[in-house]
C-alpha cells in the first residue's frame, strides 16, 4: 500500500466558513475526498471575519503562539486557528489589520480594497510557513486562484528553506480575475525585482499574481478539459493566452465534481420531499414549494426554468432578459432566479418581473436552502454564459432531475450532453446571440410540453451521471503522485 500524500490546499475561500463563488464548493469538498482516499490533507484559509464567527460555531481553537510574517518591511502577526472538519484541520490564518472586515476582497462586489496586494501577499507567505510552524511538511501544496499565485514563486525561489523537495500545483478557476496591481507593489512579493518581466511576473506595466501561479507552479490545473484549451486561445486567456500556450507542457484540465452527499435528492435537508431516478413524484412538491415562495402562479403545470448566479454578463442573464418574455406570454414557461450582482442586469430583471407578475420573479441575495429547493424544484435550468471555466450548478441541476439548457463552452460542453443524440442529458448552443439561445430554449420547451415519455427519460439519464468527488478526487490522486515520485 502506498504511503499516504500530504497535501496542503490554500484559497481564499472555502464552505462552509466563507463564499462568493465556485472556488469555496471546490475547496470545501475536493481536499475533503482526498483525505477519504486515505491521503493526509489539510487546508489553509485567511481569517476574514465571517470565516472566524463560523470558525467558531466548529469548534475553533487557536495555537498558543503566532507566526510573524514580513511583507513590504512590515511584521505581521498572524495567527493560527484550526477547526477540525470531519477529522481533517482547516487553518484559518488570522491577521486582524488585514482580515478583520466585513468584505472578502472588497466592500462590495464591485470595488477591491486598495491593499489587497498585502493582504494576499501576506497570506501566501504565511502559508508558507505554517508547515515549519505545525511541524508537518506536505509533499504537495495545491494553491489556488490569483490569492495564492505567489506561493509557488515564493517556493520555487525558496521563501521557505524546510520545503525543498515539495512540489506545487496552481489550479486557474477563472482567467478573468488575475489579482493584477502597480509595478511597485513588486516589493510585497519579497522576490526579487529581476523577476519584474515579461517571462514571469510582469504583465503589460503592472505585477500580475495570476501569471506568477502560471508560470512558477510545478504543475498547472484547470477545471475542465475544455478549459484547458480554451486558455490558449485570445477569446478565453484574458491577455494572458501567450503565457498559458508557452506552458501549455504543465497544463491540464482535470473538470470539477459536485459534493454528492450534500447535494442529494434522495436526503437533502432542504427539500419539502425527497425523491430519486426511480421515483421522482417528490419532485412535483418541491416544484410546488418554490412557486409558492416565489409567489408563482400554481395554476396548470407550465415548465418552471431556475437561474441560480451571479447576475453578470458573463453568465449570459442579458440574453435571458432578452428572450424569456415571448414564452412566458404564451404560458409555456415560468421564471424563478436567485442571485445577485451587476446593478444594470438586476434593474432589467426587475423590470422583467415587473412585467410579468406570477410568471417571472427575482429573489437577489443567496439563500443555501432556497438555492436547492429552487435546482430540485426546477423542470429545466439556464446557464447561458459566455465563457464557463467549470460550472457547479448544472451538474447539481442534473443531479436533480432538471435539465440544463447551456452554452458549449469550457466545462459546460465537457458535462452536458445535447439530447439530440440518444445518451443527451440536457440542451446545448453555440453562438452567443438571441437567435441560437432562443432556439435551444424553444426546442427544449417543446419537448417538456409535448414529449414528457422523453423529457423523463431524459431526466433520468441526467440523473445517473456520476459528477462526484470521489471520481474526481481519484484522477488528483494519480496527478499527484506522478509529480512527486522520484524520475527513473
Amino acid at each position: 500500500m502506498a504511503t499516504p500524500l500530504r497535501i496542503l490546499h490554500v484559497g481564499s475561500e472555502m464552505v462552509p466558513f466563507i463564499k462568493s463563488g465556485g472556488l469555496a464548493d471546490v475547496l470545501g469538498a475536493l481536499p475533503a475526498a482526498l483525505r477519504r482516499q486515505g491521503e493526509d490533507v489539510r487546508v489553509a484559509i485567511p481569517g476574514y471575519r465571517r470565516a472566524l464567527a463560523e470558525g467558531g460555531k466548529l469548534g475553533l481553537s487557536w495555537a498558543g503562539s503566532a507566526m510573524t510574517i514580513e511583507v513590504g518591511g512590515v511584521d505581521h502577526s498572524v495567527g493560527v486557528g484550526t477547526v477540525m472538519l470531519q477529522g481533517m484541520p482547516v487553518y484559518l490564518l488570522a491577521c486582524n489589520e488585514l482580515f478583520d472586515r466585513e468584505g472578502l476582497y472588497g466592500p462590495n462586489p464591485s470595488n477591491d480594497y486598495d491593499d489587497n496586494a498585502r493582504r494576499f501577499a501576506v497570506f501566501s507567505k504565511a502559508c508558507l510557513a505554517l508547515p515549519g510552524f505545525l511541524g508537518w511538511v506536505p509533499h504537495v501544496i495545491h494553491a489556488h486562484d490569483w490569492q495564492t499565485g505567489l506561493v509557488p514563486a515564493l517556493l520555487q525561489r525558496g521563501f521557505n528553506q524546510v520545503l525543498p523537495a515539495t512540489r506545487s500545483v496552481f489550479t486557474v478557476h477563472n482567467a478573468a480575475y488575475q489579482g493584477t496591481f502597480w509595478h511597485f507593489d513588486m516589493k510585497l512579493t519579497g522576490l526579487d525585482w529581476s523577476l519584474f518581466n515579461p517571462m514571469h511576473l510582469e504583465h503589460y506595466g503592472k505585477l500580475n499574481m495570476l501569471k506568477a501561479g502560471v508560470v512558477f507552479a510545478d504543475r498547472v490545473t484547470t477545471v475542465s478539459k475544455r478549459y484547458a484549451e480554451e486558455l490558449q486561445l485570445p477569446d478565453f486567456g484574458y491577455g494572458l493566452d501567450p503565457v498559458f500556450r508557452s506552458h501549455a507542457y504543465k497544463l491540464s484540465g482535470i473538470t470539477n465534481g459536485i459534493d454528492s452527499h450534500l447535494w442529494d435528492p434522495a436526503t437533502d435537508e432542504h427539500l419539502p420531499a425527497h425523491f430519486d431516478r426511480q421515483d421522482l413524484t417528490g419532485k412535483q412538491a418541491c416544484k410546488e414549494r418554490v412557486r409558492e415562495e416565489f409567489g408563482l402562479s400554481r395554476e396548470g403545470d407550465t415548465c418552471l426554468v431556475a437561474v441560480v448566479s451571479r447576475l453578470v454578463e458573463q453568465k449570459g442573464l442579458d440574453l435571458i432578459v432578452e428572450a424569456v418574455s415571448p414564452y412566458v406570454l404564451a404560458g409555456r414557461m415560468q421564471l424563478a432566479i436567485l442571485g445577485s450582482g451587476d446593478s444594470v442586469l438586476e434593474h432589467r430583471l426587475h423590470a422583467l418581473h415587473m412585467r410579468h407578475p406570477g410568471w417571472v420573479y427575482i429573489w437577489y441575495g443567496y439563500n443555501e436552502g432556497l438555492a436547492h429547493r429552487l435546482i430540485a424544484g426546477a423542470d429545466m435550468f439556464l446557464m447561458p454564459s459566455r465563457y464557463e471555466p467549470c460550472g457547479l450548478t448544472q451538474m447539481y441541476s442534473m443531479r436533480y432531475g432538471t435539465l440544463p439548457l447551456v452554452r458549449y463552452t469550457g466545462g459546460l460542453a465537457d458535462t452536458v450532453i445535447d439530447v439530440a443524440v440518444p445518451e443527451g442529458t440536457g440542451f446545448t448552443f453555440g453562438p452567443v446571440d438571441l437567435g441560437h439561445f432562443s432556439s435551444a430554449l424553444d426546442r427544449a420547451l417543446g419537448l417538456y410540453q409535448y414529449f414528457p415519455k422523453e423529457w423523463r427519460q431524459a431526466q433520468q439519464r441526467a440523473m445517473a451521471t456520476d459528477f462526484s468527488w470521489e471520481h474526481v478526487s481519484a484522477t488528483y490522486v494519480e496527478f499527484y503522485r506522478a509529480i512527486t515520485q522520484p524520475r527513473g
